[in-house]
């Protein structure tokens, strides 16, 4: 059996199949329904102080070498006239995108306005909403393919269209999971030759799987489901197992590790653990070993102990 045909008998995801067997008129309602909800939440990140969803993206030696000189060389350009970068009022890169999401919106809107014999809307502003225009154009899509000949096309051009915007803002809503990288360090490689993070959640057969990109992870036929390119590939299924599988070897590790060194406490501490001492530090005694009452302090006299 070679490897095309195990992903052909793999099992694939419910709910990404189900979408792709709908018809177009249907995937294209559903994208703009979705985007319609997305677009809210994407609006909240243009403030700078909004915390927003991130991916953490794998750099190599070089791409984090190149981004090291970029940083450097604008720091040289940086003059008084042109101090560099500083905070704006709302993010561009966010900007961007929800003005990218409105244009497409209002176009589609009013060709499927026109498509379906209804009043379009009016112009949209720089700043407007674009919920408007894509409940308008999901309102109109039966009716723009049924009323025209190429019907077909027009419901493979909205489905596409649709399709579009909501890549953009799953990409700005860090909603993409391929390529994401997992902070642990595999048990079976120990992180390959650069000892880092090499496991990958990449979408296989329209599934999230684990993958270990470093190269030279050789895990047992027991201990691994399949395989992806001469890397082993836990599925989502797996991912439970694979989870207690981390725990026990944490905890065997734990278990066979050399005891820490000995503490020794330091009196008049505040309770915190102490510092190492070496052997032998403590023969010689101090001024404050132990004996502050007795030899620091002289004993009362009897005429008091001012005398």
């Amino acid at each position: 059996m070679t490897h095309n045909d195990r992903d052909q008998q793999a099992p694939r995801s419910v709910g990404r199949v189900a979408r792709e067997s709908l018809p177009a008129v249907d995937r294209a309602i559903a994208d703009l329904v979705e985007v319609a909800e997305l677009v809210a939440f994407l609006a909240l990140l243009r403030d700078p102080t909004v915390r927003r969803p991130w991916r953490e993206q794998h750099l190599d030696a070089y791409a984090r070498a190149e981004l090291d000189d970029e940083a450097r060389a604008e720091q040289a350009d940086r003059t008084d006239e042109a101090p560099g970068e500083h905070r704006d009022a709302a993010r561009p890169d966010v900007l961007d995108v929800l003005s990218g999401v409105l244009w497409r919106s209002e176009d589609l809107a009013w060709h499927l306005s026109r498509a379906a014999r209804v009043e379009p809307l009016r112009p949209a502003q720089a700043d407007a909403d674009p919920r408007p225009y894509l409940r308008r154009a999901a309102e109109c899509v039966p009716a723009a393919v049924l009323g025209w000949t190429n019907g077909g096309e027009i419901a493979h051009w909205t489905a596409n269209t649709a399709a579009a915007i909501r890549a953009d803002l799953a990409g700005a809503l860090a909603l993409n999971v391929d390529g994401h990288t997992v902070k642990a360090l595999c048990p079976w490689c120990r992180g390959g030759l650069a000892g880092g993070y090499t496991w990958r959640v990449r979408i296989l057969v329209d599934e999230p799987a684990i993958v270990c990109e470093s190269g030279v992870c050789q895990p047992s036929a027991r201990e691994v489901g399949t395989w992806w390119r001469g890397c082993p590939v836990w599925r989502f299924v797996d991912w439970t197992w694979l989870a207690r599988r981390l725990a026990h070897l944490d905890e065997r590790r734990a278990a066979l590790a050399p005891p820490p060194p000995p503490y020794a406490s330091v009196q008049g501490s505040t309770g915190r653990a102490g510092t190492p001492e070496p052997d032998g530090a403590r023969a010689a005694p101090g001024i404050l070993d132990g004996r502050l009452d007795e030899d620091v302090i002289p004993p009362p006299t009897p005429e008091g102990t001012a005398a």
